[in-house]
């Protein structure tokens, strides 16, 4: 049952993989995105999109991670107090 969930796991992130890169193919109009100091490198639309998803994931993950961890916080000190 394990190996049907991995193998499950695996194709879902390889059809997402495949699906970005058509995204990235199809979105080809070179953008240069400036930022507050610095310019960044002349990349199409589709990769900074994929790019941006990217970083606002991983950040969304990182604050939703630090709720998670203060709770756990909180309930351990609940459940030794009781």
């Amino acid at each position: 049952m394990r190996g049907i969930w991995l193998f499950l796991k695996f194709l879902m992130i390889i059809s997402l993989a495949i699906l970005g890169a058509f995204f990235a193919m199809e979105n080809s109009q070179i953008l240069d995105v400036s930022f507050i100091l610095i310019d960044g490198p002349s990349l199409s639309a589709g990769v900074w999109m994929l790019i941006f998803l990217t970083v606002g994931s991983f950040l969304g993950m990182f604050a939703s991670s630090a709720l998670i961890i203060s709770y756990r916080r909180k309930l351990a000190r609940a459940t030794k107090e009781g």
